[in-house]
């Protein structure tokens, strides 16, 4: 068996040209599949993770009826003791913070100019504990409790033709069907910029208590979202969380990102499935060459085939010969696919790219998901599967040439003229 390695370690150096064909076609196919896996895993995970820090939160309490028609964001569904709530969940070590907020159909007013957005009425002194929207800031300050300002999306200011400490209108709706409709003169404090381009493009950020007043609402908020300090244990919080919700006679509902987020988690799966096809791609691609290569090597080969076997070596030592080729190629190919997989999933981690070279406009058009920079998520597990890969399929693309290379006639190979 020592003796059949080392033939075969000395015929893949020896064959230099179909060597590196056969190397090249593996290490930078498999290299390019290692770093799609990456930027897929960098999607699903940073494209979350912008949802929670802009959006959803790890939780929302709501009132009962509220979720089912939450695309409408109706106001006719409110938490009446938003502080009472608090309160009863001060002591849940696992809370991060809570803020009580407002939802609310609405639209831009600048001169001649109306844009539709969503209105989000937030605490400014609680909202840095639990969104990352005071961060996103690029351009003047984040809000001031009971002030008469606003912040837009980024999106929204440049559509607008808005900058900071201009006036722009906010009409909010009570009723879209019926429109009912209150107005505000708000002065533009700040714009935000998040890694959210659906928030960016028609969002508008306002005091609460300025909501609370133009809305009716009293005391009264539509929801309390709830940042948790390790997002693993979302279930366990959001259970405790009913558990202390049980005692209030108003029936209340607790809702997880996951479920918030469920048509982008959908369009994640149906991803997922055509993300399927690209490893079978480089299979194909991989197994395609190496099958190429090594018959090339048994045509190339024969008269040496043929005196193998007039020496008296067997059959299966001929074919284990052409599988351990195949098996050091795939190896070697392997780990330089690891190499331009590492490096590549390495900069798409640290720096990430966006498809801001197109415009700003086109690139927000374009993008369908929650996210500016697009970053990869590179894991120890996804090198190893390449490399497992890599000579698993180098291997079994061996055995169609090797068994062809066995099934020659020694006479009639001895006689070819290569």
């Amino acid at each position: 068996m020592k003796m059949l390695f080392k033939l075969a370690f000395r015929n893949v150096f020896r064959y230099k040209r179909r060597t590196i064909i056969t190397f090249s076609a593996i290490s930078y196919g498999l290299g390019l599949m290692a770093i799609g896996i990456s930027l897929y895993n960098g999607v699903d995970t940073h494209a979350m993770d912008n949802i929670i820090n802009s959006q959803t939160a790890h939780l929302k309490i709501l009132a009962r009826g509220y979720f089912e028609e939450k695309d409408e964001v109706p106001l006719k569904f409110t938490i009446d003791e938003p502080q009472e709530i608090k309160s009863l969940l001060k002591d849940n070590q696992d809370i991060q913070g809570i803020e009580s907020r407002i939802l609310f159909q609405a639209t831009i007013i600048s001169g001649m100019d109306e844009l539709p957005c969503l209105g989000v009425a937030i605490e400014p002194e609680v909202d840095p504990l639990v969104f990352k929207i005071k961060d996103s800031i690029t351009d003047g300050r984040f809000l001031k409790p009971s002030e008469q300002k606003i912040i837009l999306g980024s999106g929204l200011a440049r559509d607008l033709s808005l900058k900071v400490g201009d006036e722009c209108t906010l009409r909010i709706f009570f009723s879209i069907e019926d429109f009912i409709w209150n107005a505000l003169d708000l002065e533009i404090a700040g714009i935000a910029k998040t890694e959210n381009p659906m928030v960016n493009r028609g969002t508008v950020f306002i005091p609460l208590s300025l909501a609370q007043e133009a809305l009716s609402l009293e005391n009264r908020v539509t929801e309390l979202a709830v940042r948790i300090e390790d997002k693993k244990r979302v279930l366990e919080v959001r259970e405790s969380i009913e558990s202390r919700l049980a005692s209030l006679s108003k029936g209340y509902e607790v809702v997880s990102f996951e479920e918030y987020a469920s048509d982008f988690r959908e369009l994640m799966r149906l991803r997922s499935r055509i993300q399927a096809i690209i490893p079978l791609m480089m299979i194909l691609i991989a197994t395609l060459g190496i099958v190429n290569t090594m018959l090339m090597a048994v045509m190339e080969r024969t008269r040496e085939i043929g005196m193998l076997a007039a020496m008296g070596m067997r059959k299966m030592e001929v074919m284990l010969v052409f599988i351990f080729e195949g098996a050091l190629i795939g190896i070697f190919g392997s780990i330089a696919a690891c190499i331009i997989g590492g490096l590549g999933g390495w900069w798409l981690e640290a720096k990430g790219f966006s498809l801001a070279f197109l415009g700003e406009e086109i690139s927000e058009m374009v993008s369908f998901l929650p996210m500016e920079v697009y970053k990869g998520d590179l894991t120890a597990g996804v090198l190893i599967f390449t490399l497992i890969f890599g000579t698993v399929i180098s291997i079994l693309a061996s055995l169609y040439p090797a068994y062809k290379a066995v099934k020659l006639d020694p006479i009639q190979a001895l006689r070819h003229v290569g």
